[in-house]
């Protein structure tokens, strides 16, 4: 339901080829004031043309929150229901805003057969401005800005360096912790 309301349709990666699978995950997709963000984040994927979509309703929970309470059952039933609809979509690559199912899909599912790359959209966004592919034509040099690392975007996977340079690529004056 988060794709109502957008000017733009976000394709249905379960009936046309994509080369990204956008993971949106559960607070992205239920949250309201996070609703928000996945739009505007819908937003630039369009606008940057990337090739992308998502399952709509066929995208369970990653299952990162019941395993970490010790529900493998559920989070190995979640991976089924997940690996399914990889299945049935066509694409090459995963990409997700969410640190968790980052974290979860990247780290976890390959014990049940995934083998695709995955990325986080902070990663993915940095990777394309290498490529020359993401430029920003405003310059936000007036701001000041912090950032702090979601624990399983740094901590544990290791991936610092993607959000800072996308904040100095804006143009803030970025300043650490």
């Amino acid at each position: 339901k988060w794709t109502q309301g957008l000017e733009f349709k976000v394709k249905d990666a379960r009936k046309e080829p994509v080369e990204y699978l956008w993971f949106v995950g559960d607070y992205a997709s239920y949250d309201p004031a996070v609703q928000q963000m996945t739009r505007k984040v819908a937003g630039i994927f369009e606008k940057m043309g990337l090739n992308y979509g998502i399952l709509y309703e066929s995208e369970k929970n990653a299952g990162n929150d019941v395993r970490r309470i010790g529900e493998e059952g559920l989070f190995e039933m979640l991976v089924e229901d997940n690996m399914a609809a990889f299945g049935k979509a066509d694409f090459k690559e995963i990409v997700t805003t969410d640190p968790h199912s980052f974290n979860t899909l990247k780290n976890e599912y390959p014990e049940f057969g995934s083998s695709y790359a995955v990325h986080h959209y902070t990663g993915l966004l940095c990777k394309l401005l290498d490529e020359g592919k993401l430029k920003f034509s405003k310059k936000l040099s007036h701001y000041k800005v912090t950032y702090h690392d979601p624990c399983y975007i740094g901590r544990y996977n290791g991936e610092t360096e993607a959000p800072r340079k996308l904040l100095r690529a804006l143009g803030v004056e970025f300043q650490d912790m």
